[in-house]
């Protein structure tokens, strides 16, 4: 052909428009990308600092400077992976002081427990959650001595024992924020024993039935 000619002209089509399925598709692979550990982004850990010494002010016994600190930090990082925990600490000071005596001892003797559970010294937290137990048996703070006992207790393969202080944190009368946690775990601990199913089962179901809004229900439910 002549060199003048010009190659003739192709009209490129565009991509047909997603389908319904294949936008609903990209959105679930969206989702599962943002909910992954992997791809935390920074903001998920500024301000742990902050934590730590709230953290800090909490086990040593300063409650006030420690809600302060510890509402603070859940203020200014509200991304913080850590927030939850902090709100619960808010939570845990403010529904169990004393407003007469013993005063603060039980929740000190709270938080010496859980210090010393977190470094691994399990007995040792045992040995001061059953003390404050023995010595205050009516404080606020005793359903969270017997979950913290029962927790100890599971991870020892102590099932029995788990279950007996769920089970005291999970009565009606307890109105305890942590009876679904301790309904699971008594279930949980019953199936792990090889104990009757049905037993199991029938703390599941109090737990769907009691607490139908807990964040443990759709798994329980599955």
């Amino acid at each position: 052909r002549p060199a003048s000619a010009q190659a003739p002209y192709v009209r490129v089509q565009p991509p047909p428009p997603p389908s319904a399925e294949e936008i609903q598709r990209a959105k679930e692979i969206y989702r599962v990308i943002l909910g992954s550990p992997s791809f935390n982004s920074a903001q998920d850990t500024l301000g742990t600092g902050q934590y730590a010494v709230a953290r800090r002010s909490f086990e040593d016994g300063d409650f006030d400077s420690a809600a302060a600190r510890f509402q603070r930090f859940a203020n200014r990082f509200p991304r913080n992976l850590l927030v939850n925990e902090a709100l619960e600490h808010v939570l845990l000071i403010r529904e169990n002081r004393e407003t007469r005596a013993p005063g603060d001892e039980p929740l000190k003797i709270y938080a010496r427990a859980v210090s010393l559970h977190e470094a691994g010294l399990a007995d040792s937290a045992a040995a001061v959650a059953r003390s404050g137990l023995e010595r205050f048996p009516a404080a606020r703070i005793r359903h969270h001595w017997r979950y913290l006992l029962a927790g100890i207790a599971r991870d020892q393969g102590d099932h029995l024992t788990a279950i007996s202080f769920a089970l005291a944190v999970a009565d009606t009368t307890s109105r305890s924020r942590l009876a679904p946690y301790a309904l699971q775990l008594a279930g949980d601990e019953t199936i792990a024993m090889g104990d009757d199913p049905a037993k199991a089962l029938r703390l599941y179901q109090a737990l769907l039935e009691r607490y139908p809004t807990s964040p443990l229900a759709p798994p329980v439910r599955a």
